[in-house]
């Protein structure tokens, strides 16, 4: 907030000194030519802005921005924003991605049903065998590492999955980064945050939780006002050829 201040502040003070001199300028071209155009300010290779406490800021131009120090921090950027989530739920839905999830569903399919095979043997075995029944120890340990089998492959199924999505969404947040750097280079814009439009429904279900995922959509939306020309979403989206 405090580095916003200090863009806001100084950016109007230029506004008012770049203004007086025009209007003094022109005033005065105007006088000797009444066909005179605007005039050129400039160039200057710094201006000092000076308040009443006689404390002065110099500002020039520095790797192409408007600097009033020597750090990179002490520079205005250019700063765009990205609604990420919805750049990444359409990569997501491409049909490469789509293609993993199918490959992995078939393999974990057929573990599946190989599993369920082996409980109809195994019920098979089961029936007519009494206790009494010299194989109804063995049977039954069957029984049970059969059980133990399943948990595992349950198990195994779920960090399967997981894995896979947690390595498809890193994915393609870098193909979303690299899209953002093309769009950022070509737009020349510095900075690049992520965000979502104020616009947007919040995404509850019915559940006791509703209240607590309401708020968290309102935390997760970092502006509440904004140009729109600073969403840059569908150029990064048409970079990436999604829509």
């Amino acid at each position: 907030m405090k580095q916003h201040t200090v863009h806001t502040t100084l950016l109007a003070l230029i506004a008012g000194s770049l203004l007086l001199v025009a209007v003094g300028n022109f005033a005065t071209h105007a006088e000797a030519d009444d066909a005179s155009t605007l005039p050129t300010l400039g160039p200057a290779s710094s201006l000092t802005l000076e308040n009443e406490e006689a404390e002065s800021v110099a500002l020039r131009v520095d790797e192409k921005r408007i600097s009033w120090g020597d750090k990179p921090q002490q520079r205005i950027h250019s700063i765009a924003y990205v609604h990420t989530g919805k750049a990444l739920s359409a990569l997501l839905q491409g049909s490469s991605y789509r293609e993993e999830v199918e490959a992995l569903n078939d393999e974990l399919t057929e573990a599946q049903q190989a599993i369920a095979e082996a409980f109809e043997e195994m019920q098979e075995k089961m029936q007519g065998v009494t206790p009494d029944d010299p194989e109804y120890e063995r049977i039954g340990q069957e029984g049970q590492q059969l059980l133990q089998q399943r948990d595992r492959f349950v198990q195994q199924a779920n960090t399967a999955r997981a894995m896979l999505g947690a390595e498809q969404v890193e994915r393609a947040y870098r193909e979303l980064v690299d899209a953002v750097n093309v769009v950022a280079d070509r737009l020349d814009i510095d900075i690049v945050n992520r965000f979502i439009p104020t616009d947007d429904a919040f995404e509850t279900q019915p559940s006791p939780q509703a209240f607590q995922n309401a708020m968290m959509q309102i935390r997760l939306r970092s502006l509440l006002r904004y140009p729109e020309d600073v969403d840059i979403t569908e150029e990064v989206m048409e970079e990436l050829g999604i829509e």
